[in-house]
């Protein structure tokens, strides 16, 4: 698993993915774990109930194949024993082990440790061989349904499998559970933006990956990332990649984003007063992302690229009460989520967050009526800035 002062020092990229860095107390492992405010849900099945959470071809919870896929998908029997790889999961494995673009820019932890772990733990090997080919239908759309099949397949079988072990969350079985519901996550961004998705909410539905993000907040800030990194994972902290990321690839340039923000305070403060708690806890929290990005207009970042445990570390802390406001498409929650958009932007040099930004902005200018164009009018122009910072990036890296 991308304005401009230069870089001048080296960049530390989160190895964790969409994990914060949030640290927590030691936590025995038969101690019950303390669940804070805005907790995953208990009724963690309901994932893979929701029909959302399902391809266009569904998964059969019993055969644990998807319709038309291959009948010898040997890994996708969900049986207790040592799995048997078919060619076709072979492939998927070469691909995750070898591509450079599914390392998130560390390739000892996602391509080294984490396929290690996968093999005692099989839920982790599915959703491993589910973003893999999910990535595959990128690059090959001569063979897209076939991978699209695959990618189902695993994804369904291997967040089934997590949401049955979730509420038995423990130091013992945290690293696994860490580690698959942030792929499981990578793989609700590959799917792709759809009509009406945005984002959190999708057809007026929360998204179903979204409690396993919430799941992911629930180990670091109740277990700690202390006891995520051991084993297979350890050291903590994990070392830094031995191929330091190249800056000028990711770098976007300064947005002045508090004259912007101060004036999005006063359309919440305009809000019903029943919503200003949830409201103004939201907006704190996404001027806090925006300073932690870019810094301010008088002591500005000098080496700015978007930090994942800040800005995914922003939705996973979303109060389920916005989620809500989200959903029933209030326009202050819409316009909030539209400049949370500048900041996504900031990470498309994950391959699969490509896209994901633009597309929110759209829905909600779609969502809004005429008289809100205004508030949309500057995430849109940041949006647009992002994307030419980066079309020209990629163009320089072609030669």
């Amino acid at each position: 698993m991308s304005d401009r002062p230069r870089a001048r020092r080296p960049h530390k990229k989160s190895r964790a993915g969409c994990p914060g860095s949030d640290q927590s107390e030691d936590v025995s492992s038969n101690a019950p774990i303390r669940r804070k405010r805005g907790r995953p849900r208990k009724d963690w099945s309901a994932i893979t109930r929701d029909p959302a959470f399902h391809g266009e071809d569904e998964v059969g919870e019993g055969s644990g194949s998807a319709t038309g896929s291959s009948p010898d998908l040997l890994l996708t029997k969900t049986s207790t024993t040592s799995p048997q790889l078919t060619v076709d999961e072979l492939e998927l494995l070469h691909h995750y082990l070898t591509d450079p673009g599914l390392s998130q820019g560390d390739k000892l932890m996602w391509q080294v440790k984490v396929p290690r772990l996968a093999f005692t733990h099989h839920y982790v090997l599915h959703l491993i061989l589910a973003v893999s080919a999910f990535h595959f239908m990128r690059l090959e759309p001569d063979r897209v349904e076939h991978f699209r099949r695959l990618a189902d397949t695993h994804h369904f079988i291997g967040i089934r499998q997590v949401t049955e072990l979730f509420p038995r969350l423990s130091t013992e079985n945290c690293s696994p559970l860490y580690v698959a519901a942030t792929l499981a996550c990578a793989c609700g961004f590959a799917k792709g933006p759809t009509p009406g998705n945005l984002l959190v909410v999708a057809e007026g539905c929360e998204v179903p990956w979204l409690d396993l993000l919430r799941g992911v907040r629930l180990i670091v800030e109740n277990i700690g990332l202390e006891h995520v990194f051991t084993g297979v994972l350890a050291p903590f902290p994990p070392p830094q990649p031995k191929e330091p990321i190249k800056t000028d690839e990711y770098q976007v340039e300064f947005v002045p984003w508090e004259e912007h923000l101060q004036k999005l305070s006063t359309l919440i403060s305009a809000a019903s007063s029943s919503t200003h708690e949830v409201y103004n806890k939201t907006y704190e929290s996404l001027s806090q992302a925006f300073h932690e990005t870019y810094g301010t207009s008088i002591s500005p970042k000098s080496e700015i690229i978007g930090q994942t445990q800040v800005i995914v570390g922003w939705i996973y802390r979303l109060d389920e009460v916005f989620v809500g406001f989200i959903r029933e498409k209030q326009p202050p929650a819409l316009i909030i989520l539209a400049y949370f958009a500048i900041l996504l932007s900031t990470l498309e040099y994950f391959w699969f967050l490509e896209g994901w930004a633009n597309h929110i902005c759209l829905g909600i200018t779609d969502s809004l009526g005429s008289s809100y164009k205004h508030w949309l009018q500057w995430p849109k122009e940041q949006i647009e800035n992002s994307l030419k910072s980066r079309k020209k990036i990629d163009r320089s890296l072609e030669y």
